[in-house]
């Protein structure tokens, strides 16, 4: 057992530093979703607040994941410190150049994602039937009517699409128009016209926030076990 003990610290704190993040989003979307009427984020927003959310997978789960795949990891696994130092100055290139590897894809990938969703809305707290209705009403006044196609919405031409979750109240608007300037004036109408309508008790709100205490708790006592383990090392 004492041979795994490192490996349980490893674990331990990397169950501190992914829960905490995670707790604070879950804990953040809870109290959107609460709200007494509609909440429009931009689709860079929301995203910036997912990634905030799994910062700690990314970071700590990323750094474990990365000296599991070295095979040198047993020596820390075994409690040999003193042969992880000497592989380390042997083979500091190669984990260095692992690293790097690994931010690379991953920043890549969160930016590419990111740059996707720059002209999208994300609405929360709110029926999608509602939401289309209101979307209705900013087209007619800006005098382009819109036609539905699936999950199509078009006015002469193609303009958004809609990703309806109508179990936790929230709808994702993707623009798919090269025009520009027609999104940012639907983004200022919809956002004014959102906030005179009533909304439902949304249930996503009370599953986000027992999720929220779920993983703060687990964070706790995650951290809670490394430091007390910390403090009976000799």
């Amino acid at each position: 057992m004492v041979l795994h003990l490192p490996l349980l610290f490893a674990a331990l704190l990397v169950g501190l530093l992914c829960g905490i993040p995670l707790a604070l989003y879950l804990f953040w979307l809870a109290n959107i979703t609460r709200r007494d009427r509609p909440t429009i984020l931009r689709g860079t927003h929301d995203f910036a607040a997912l990634i905030a959310g799994l910062s700690g997978f990314i970071l700590a789960g990323g750094g474990l994941l990365l000296s599991l795949l070295q095979t040198n990891f047993r020596y820390w696994m075994r409690g040999n410190v003193e042969a992880l130092r000497e592989v380390w100055i042997q083979e500091k290139l190669s984990w260095i150049l692992l690293v790097m590897a690994y931010l690379i894809a991953v920043l890549g990938m969160i930016l590419v994602a990111y740059l996707g969703r720059r002209y999208s809305l994300v609405v929360y707290n709110i029926q999608p039937a509602l939401l289309e209705g209101v979307l209705r009403e900013v087209f007619d006044h800006l005098g382009r009517p819109l036609e539905r196609h699936g999950r199509r919405w078009i006015s002469q031409t193609p303009l958004f699409e809609l990703d309806e979750f109508e179990l936790g109240h929230t709808v994702t608007l993707r623009w798919i128009s090269q025009d520009l300037a027609l999104f940012h004036d639907v983004t200022r109408q919809l956002s004014a016209a959102l906030e005179t309508q009533p909304v439902r008790e949304n249930p996503a709100s009370q599953w986000l926030m027992s999720g929220a205490v779920a993983v703060a708790v687990l964070a706790v006592c995650c951290g809670g076990l490394f430091i007390f383990g910390m403090t009976q090392i000799r």
